[in-house]
């Protein structure tokens, strides 16, 4: 009897992280009491700043434990829309603002919901690297153009 894959083609075909392979192998050199400046993850290298701490307890103090809008919270969105209204003079209504975990996240769904299998994906350079796999999984593929 032929054993059943568990994963997906596509998933299994994944480049691993070359990003993680950097910030993995940083870490151990620092536990090996090693001086490294890594600029592998891209994570900011000061705390999150105490005034949103506070808020994130207040929160949760609050109750605000639940699934939000899938759009995000609308008061986040009008937040959004003042700010790149009052800061970069930028004209948007709430409804034409969609709050995510991040660009990668936004992309990701993006090319999981318009690529077809075999259809070209632009992606400039330099870009991040796991942009060409997330074109990858949505079944398209990535054509990198080089400034």
């Amino acid at each position: 009897m032929e054993k059943k894959k568990l994963i997906n083609d596509r998933i299994s075909s994944i480049a691993p992280s070359v990003t993680l392979g950097v910030t993995s192998r940083a870490n151990a050199m620092k536990a090996d009491g090693k001086k490294v400046y890594s600029f592998a993850a891209g994570e900011p290298d000061f705390d999150t700043p105490d005034h949103i701490k506070s808020a994130a307890v207040k929160a949760l103090a609050e109750g605000k434990t639940k699934y939000t809008p899938v759009v995000g919270i609308p008061e986040l969105r009008l937040a959004i829309v003042k700010k790149l209204a009052e800061e970069n003079g930028l004209s948007y209504k709430p409804g034409e603002v969609v709050v995510s975990n991040g660009a990668k996240h936004s992309l990701f769904n993006v090319f999981a919901a318009i690529c077809r299998d075999g259809d070209e994906v632009i992606i400039p350079s330099p870009y991040w690297l796991s942009y060409p796999e997330m074109v990858n999984i949505a079944g398209g593929k990535p054509v990198i153009l080089h400034g």
